[in-house]
């Protein structure tokens, strides 16, 4: 099974329910792309839409108060062009084996000078610095996998200027970790052609 169907099928069993990241949302509409349960989007105040491919995950956004839902895909977001002023993808596109489609469709459909905040997992110690990675979790006896391709601390910057976004904010940053696990991103985009 492909790491995208490994992945999906995991979670529509797995619920998580992290607190949201603290993040200050102010140009609508904004997307939440790869939504998961919608711990981030119902603390944003405004327009948001939520995406994610798992149908569980946005039935549990809906009961954390999520209303705009889409099941999507996204690799191909299902919006027209230069729709949204936002998009946030929180701890998502680290999901894909090439994240780059997710950020390439992101910029397609943000207005011009639209915000992208994106966060990812590092290579870590813990995993001997694997690359990818399958986190394996059992409910009700039954094993779910769900694919990582973790980054390298650079590695998110740099595929944000690639692909047209001025870098307003860039941080590694840890979770219950002595070592930086994570990377955040804020840009903007700086033209409206791919």
């Amino acid at each position: 099974m492909e790491e995208k169907e490994l992945t999906k099928e995991a979670y529509e069993h797995i619920v998580h329910r992290r607190k949201p990241i603290n993040i200050h949302v102010t140009e609508f509409p904004a997307g939440d792309i790869g939504c998961g349960s919608g711990q981030n989007c119902s603390a944003i105040k405004g327009y948001v839409i939520c995406l994610d491919i798992a149908e569980k995950q946005l039935l549990e956004s809906r009961k954390k108060g999520c209303e705009n839902l889409v099941q999507g895909d996204m690799e191909f977001l299902p919006f027209r062009n230069e729709s949204f002023r936002t998009l946030i993808y929180i701890a998502s596109i680290h999901h894909l084996r090439s994240p780059e489609n997710a950020i390439i469709e992101g910029k397609r459909v943000l207005k011009n000078n639209g915000i992208i905040i994106i966060t990812v997992w590092l290579a870590q110690f813990r995993y001997l610095f694997k690359r990818h990675i399958y986190k394996k979790t059992v409910i009700n006896g039954s094993p779910y996998y769900r694919f990582y391709r973790l980054f390298y601390p650079w590695e998110l910057l740099y595929l944000c200027k690639k692909y047209g976004f001025g870098i307003e904010l860039y941080r590694v940053y840890r979770v219950k970790s002595l070592f930086p696990n994570n990377s955040l991103c804020i840009g903007r985009k700086i033209d409206h052609k791919i």
